[in-house]
């Protein structure tokens, strides 16, 4: 008989302990980059989620208890549109969610329905920034309220590629000759936007202007449920952010394959949103083709060792990677992000 898994057997203890409930199977299911997460069904024909977090010696973020408590702050304000957490276990780094009966959207579903849904869910997360009653929650992984901090973070992930690329002379090639002069272009054109508007690169953004976000927040996050709800997922990175991040991050990740006519929908949506913030509009112009080079440089993660090791946990299975196909990932999002006109700029 084939040993039962050591993950299956600590869910089973976490849900017998604290949901009283006996579980009878599990299957894993894709989609996670960070952590491996289970279809849990119980002997009651009850269904949960269970969800395992990665964690390094080099990467101490606690992904489970930002994700755990965000959800649990926002279920206690009334959201709807997010997974209940039931419960979590940080010895081991496990947690229990309502399991969510959906399935993901493809491009071609995406419509105005879709986007006002995201704009709701957005809108709530800037009224309850401003409610006070978020004040405990840190900044969100990676936050960044200057544009001197956005460029120094893109620098830092630079410089990890660079050392990577030593032993990968494909990956040399394409930093070398490709990514590195579009960094240059666009650091060159943030810093010309920001002194023509006047827009202090060193100055942080006030806390009125910030916002709480997933981070990590889009349609790649997202299910369609009964009736055309959509419940968002991912809340690992959660905190205080700066909206011009969460704009950006929306228009270009890689995952999201948005026409133009709701790419212009969103921004104008998040711009009346943000009164707030005056200058949102400039600010995302200024720093959405540096989040673009961010994703390339994201797409390139596992050729960094501890990355590597993170996405083979949550594969559940070791080499799970390509070099020549996240290279031309990369690739193609550094094409995105140069030749896209962006002229939605101007409706707001």
């Amino acid at each position: 008989m084939t040993p039962e898994p050591e993950l299956h057997r600590d869910i089973r203890e976490i849900m017998l302990r604290d949901l009283k409930k006996q579980t009878r199977a599990f299957r894993q299911l894709k989609g996670g980059r960070n952590s491996q997460v289970f279809r849990v069904e119980c002997d009651d024909g009850s269904v949960f989620a269970a969800k395992a977090y990665f964690q390094s010696v080099r990467d101490q973020r606690d992904r489970m208890g930002c994700e755990f408590h965000a959800l649990r702050f926002l279920k206690d304000e009334g959201v709807q549109a997010i997974p209940a957490p039931l419960a979590a276990d940080a010895a081991r780094r496990i947690a229990v969610y309502e399991f969510v009966t959906g399935r993901p959207l493809p491009a071609e579903e995406l419509g105005d329905a879709e986007l006002d849904q995201t704009l709701a869910f957005l809108r709530t997360l800037k009224i309850l920034a401003d409610s006070g009653k978020a004040a405990h929650f840190p900044p969100a992984s990676e936050a960044c309220f200057s544009i001197i901090a956005i460029l120094k973070n893109l620098d830092e992930r630079f410089r990890r590629l660079d050392r990577a690329s030593a032993t990968h002379p494909a990956l040399a090639d394409f930093l070398q000759n490709e990514l590195a002069p579009a960094r240059q272009r666009a650091e060159q054109c943030c810093r010309d936007l920001c002194r023509d508007s006047d827009i202090p690169p060193d100055d942080d953004i006030s806390m009125a202007e910030r916002t709480l976000s997933p981070s990590d927040f889009g349609f790649h996050n997202a299910l369609r449920c009964a009736g055309g709800r959509l419940v968002f997922l991912d809340f690992e990175y959660f905190g205080w952010d700066d909206p011009a991040k969460t704009v950006s991050d929306f228009l270009v990740h890689p995952g999201m394959k948005l026409s133009r006519g709701l790419k212009q929908r969103f921004f104008s949506g998040m711009i009346a949103a943000f009164a707030s913030a005056p200058k949102l509009r400039l600010r995302v112009r200024a720093v959405l083709p540096l989040f673009g080079l961010k994703w390339c440089a994201i797409l390139l993660n596992e050729f960094a060792l501890e990355d590597r090791a993170r996405r083979c946990f949550a594969d559940g299975a070791q080499g799970a990677w390509n070099e020549t196909v996240q290279i031309e990932k990369a690739r193609r999002m550094l094409d995105h992000v140069k030749n896209d006109d962006h002229d939605f700029f101007g409706l707001a």
